[in-house]
């Protein structure tokens, strides 16, 4: 044999199909990285969806149509700077006009300083000509960033005060420091507001909110609050038991009337979760958009009172938006509590579900036109629509059951709602935490099959059968 045949048969053969092989690896893998580079796809399957950014975020993301540039400082070698990578890559994934960038300010100190970077986790975000700076690199102050891009304006909610109410300010069990913070990082603005002093709402008040008044408002404030929502406001009204805030007359007007009752509630959930009797709870919700999402969600409402719906009223349209469990009663008057007496008596007490929560959306105002005039030919805007929801709990949104459940969800959608910020209304994910995994009798037994028989079977298998080609070959 000469060496001429040798290189054909040998040489060509085997180091072409090797040569062939490597040509066609690499080849497959540079495809798949063009093609995950244009379409990039990911999959979160962790149970709490810890590695996605939360349902917030991703209903806010969409509203970015132009390029947005996220700059964060840190140090080489900094401890949080492959965790800031990942939460600014989940940003970058849910919408393609957004990138990002990590920046040492210790190697380009004139960058940092341009950008107003006072210590290591400050993000600056650049979009249209204007810039946002934001702390640090956690979803919640990113997102509130973006927000502040995409809304410079931001809307308004005032507080009633001067009746004894709940603030934004009252760091206290009972107070909304909270609920107050959680409104400005949906990006609202928050001011109180005492109609004594202001003989009218604000005209850029997106909301007026009445947390548990404890003494009557004043004829005149009424007054100002019923032109309010008759002009196209919408007010949230929370209410504790016994006290009506001298709005019967007002209530009454728009079919919701109040009386001295108080619902008690005690089943095997309310058991299982530590709750007493004074806390009854919710999971049957009306079909409305702030209480779409809310399945299988349980609001617990401590000292609640039931709301009596009157349908019918003219150019007023009601909804329950929660209603209490089948095993709630309600109790009259206060004697019962003075003699602890608190159980179902048939003779005296009335059986649920009772309405909790409870929508009114009035008739939108009609224009107004000048006598003599001829109305000229405008764009037509979206009408404005009075909206009343009313609350029978003030305790429920307070800063010690705001966290509860869905009680904080609640809150939140209900107000993003009647500030027209509906893309915001979303049940928002707890903070996960770390989980064993429990598996499930058939599941233990195919994982131990799988990677512990089978797959080294398979391993040995083909080992055994490549020697075996390989000694056929030789002979």
């Amino acid at each position: 044999m000469s060496w001429r045949d040798l290189f054909h048969r040998r040489t060509l053969i085997y180091g072409g199909s090797s040569a062939a092989s490597v040509i066609l690896v690499v080849g497959i893998l540079v495809l798949a990285g063009l093609l995950a580079n244009r379409f990039p796809l990911r999959w979160d399957v962790t149970k709490d969806k810890s590695q996605s950014l939360t349902p917030m975020s991703r209903a806010l993301l969409p509203e970015v149509k132009h390029p947005l540039t996220m700059t964060a400082f840190f140090p080489e070698g900094h401890t949080e700077r492959q965790r800031a990578k990942e939460v600014l890559q989940m940003y970058a994934y849910a919408n393609r006009q957004i990138t990002f960038q990590l920046v040492d300010p210790e190697r380009e100190p004139l960058k940092a300083k341009e950008a107003g970077y006072r210590y290591p986790g400050n993000v600056l975000l650049e979009y249209q000509g204007r810039r946002q700076m934001a702390d640090k690199t956690d979803e919640e102050a990113l997102t509130n960033a973006v927000r502040k891009l995409l809304r410079p304006e931001a809307k308004k909610i005032y507080f009633l005060t001067g009746h004894g109410e709940r603030t934004p300010q009252e760091l206290e069990r009972n107070g909304f420091s909270t609920a107050g913070k959680a409104l400005e990082n949906e990006g609202y603005k928050l001011e109180n507001l005492n109609l004594l002093t202001k003989a009218e709402v604000p005209k850029d008040a997106a909301a007026v909110v009445a947390a548990g008044p404890a003494r009557p408002l004043f004829p005149n404030e009424a007054a100002a609050l019923k032109a309010y929502l008759q002009g196209g406001g919408r007010i949230l009204l929370l209410l504790a038991p016994f006290k009506d805030a001298g709005l019967k007359d007002f209530l009454s007007g728009y079919g919701i009337d109040l009386n001295d009752g108080i619902i008690l509630d005690m089943n095997q959930v309310s058991q299982a979760i530590g709750a007493s009797a004074i806390m009854p709870m919710a999971m049957q919700y009306g079909a409305h958009r702030i209480t779409r999402d809310f399945t299988n969600v349980v609001t617990i409402y401590p000292l609640a009172r039931p709301l009596i719906l009157k349908q019918g009223i003219k150019d007023v349209t009601l909804l329950p938006l929660v209603t209490s469990t089948n095993t709630s009663w309600e109790k009259l008057g206060q004697a019962w509590f003075k003699e602890k007496k608190g159980g179902f008596d048939p003779k005296t007490d009335k059986k649920g579900p009772f309405t909790l929560a409870a929508l009114a959306e009035l008739k939108p105002p009609s224009p107004k036109e000048e006598k003599g005039k001829t109305p000229e030919k405008k764009t037509k805007e979206p009408e404005k629509k009075p909206y009343l929801v009313v609350f029978g709990d003030v305790d429920f949104a307070a800063n010690a059951y705001f966290n509860l459940s869905g009680n904080g969800d609640l809150f939140l959608n209900t107000l993003n709602f009647l500030a027209a910020q509906e893309n915001q209304i979303v049940v928002h994910r707890e903070t996960g935490k770390a989980q064993p995994l429990t598996l499930q009798g058939w599941q233990a037994w195919f994982l131990f099959l799988t990677c512990v028989v089978a797959l080294p079977l398979i391993m040995l298998a083909a080992g055994v059968r490549a020697y075996l080609r390989r000694r056929r070959g030789r002979q």
